[in-house]
């Protein structure tokens, strides 16, 4: 299963308060699209991120550990 149909599958089992994050996301990627080699603003990003819950420094420590 590729990346597209996983992603749908996860959204088709999500509740409506998960959907409006998601769309918040969604939204928020749509309007801070940077050309190809441009970093985008440090205030994109935290615009962009503002809703997450995740624990997004915590995910970087874990995936460079990962790396070794």
């Amino acid at each position: 299963m590729g990346l597209k149909e996983m992603v749908k599958k996860d959204i088709d089992e999500m509740r409506a308060d998960e959907l409006v994050v998601i769309s918040e996301q969604i939204r928020f990627l749509k309007h801070a699209k940077a050309p190809h080699g441009k970093a985008l603003p440090v205030e994109a990003i935290h615009k962009m991120t503002a809703s997450s819950k995740a624990n997004w420094a915590e995910d970087v420590i874990h995936e460079r550990q990962e790396r070794g």
